[in-house]
């Protein structure tokens, strides 16, 4: 296995954090950022590139003016999703201040949301602002919310929200749709990689949620780990009934909705049915935030993307990761 160069590791690890790699420079941006954008440039960084990730998962990354999209991982796309995606491309591409070349690539959040409602009309608009800044802010980083114009914050007035349009939006959104348009044949994996795709997507594995995969896993487990390590990022760590890809890149969150995850996985025991995890979520949110109106569906999101539960036929119980946290109520009865 080739060793990796700082470059190659921040533009594979970009890739896994937010499925591209855009090649225009900013000025906010970093040395090692930009350093990386020109070492993209050079083919034999690409074919590097490529093959690591072709060796890790049977699947590299697809190029387009040497901006990277790489559509494996933890954060697979819905219907309702890729719908609000695709409407989202075709909004702002068309907006008419996008198509001159004025260095204002401000959009107005609410127009946008409003025109992509009249294409996904089985949502409504805060869905659909949820869902857009999940996959263009959080996850692709094509947007970024910008200041607002409004009142003083003691006044409680409307207040504009705008989003500046990546300048590699274009170019992106035609490999996005390049590559949900295609009719790709699946690739034949080997058996390692199928187990790196598990780990990459979940970050969790035992005996009971891979039966297939875990005997790969042990019987390769320190070449498995040897192929992660190459990033300097991620750590391998192997347990008799489990197995965690640990990411040193993680900060540990005090957002409300993960805070709650933590509680609600520390309060499972041996587990529960699968149909009692929203009344476990509500009971928990409302001990640890009762003037506050969480989520749901955010606490159930954080719970796997921090690999912090399992589903095994209809029953949810934690994982071997819930025990490095704790978060306790006023009455940890009420949790059992």
């Amino acid at each position: 296995m080739a060793k990796l160069q700082s470059s190659e590791r921040l533009i594979i690890n970009q890739l896994f954090d937010h499925s591209v790699f855009t090649s225009t420079v900013t000025p906010d941006m970093t040395h090692a950022t930009v350093d990386a954008i020109n070492a993209l440039k050079r083919p034999a960084v690409q074919k590097k590139i490529t093959s690591y990730l072709n060796d890790l998962v049977g699947m590299g990354p697809d190029n387009y003016q040497e901006n990277l999209l790489f559509l494996l991982g933890p954060n697979q796309l819905d219907p309702d999703a890729v719908h609000v995606l695709l409407a989202t491309l075709k909004t702002i591409i068309n907006e008419p201040n996008l198509q001159t070349a004025e260095a204002d690539r401000l959009v107005v959040a609410e127009k946008i949301v409003r025109q992509v409602r009249s294409e996904v009309i089985n949502l409504g608009e805060k869905e659909i602002y949820r869902l857009i800044t999940r996959l263009f802010v959080d996850r692709l980083g094509l947007l970024t919310p910008d200041q607002i114009d409004g009142p003083l914050p003691d006044q409680t007035e409307f207040v504009t929200e705008y989003w500046d349009v990546s300048p590699d939006f274009t170019a992106v959104a035609k490999c996005l749709v390049d590559a949900l348009i295609a009719e790709q044949t699946p690739p034949q994996l080997t058996q390692s990689q199928q187990v790196n795709r598990e780990l990459l997507l979940h970050r969790y594995m035992s005996p009971d949620t891979a039966p297939v995969l875990w005997p790969v896993l042990v019987a390769n487990k320190h070449a498995i780990a040897a192929q992660w390590t190459e990033l300097q990022r991620f750590v391998l760590e192997c347990g008799n009934d489990y197995a965690l890809l640990l990411d040193s890149q993680r900060q540990q969150s005090a957002a409300m909705p993960y805070v709650a995850a933590l509680a609600v996985a520390n309060s499972l025991g041996v587990g529960i049915p699968a149909a009692d995890l929203n009344g476990r979520i509500h009971q928990i949110a409302q001990q640890l935030y009762p003037h506050k109106d969480i989520s749901v569906s955010d606490v159930k999101t954080a719970l796997s993307d921090n690999a912090l539960i399992q589903h095994q036929q209809n029953f949810i119980s934690p994982t071997p990761l819930v025990q490095r946290f704790a978060v306790r109520t006023d009455d940890e009865g009420d949790w059992q």
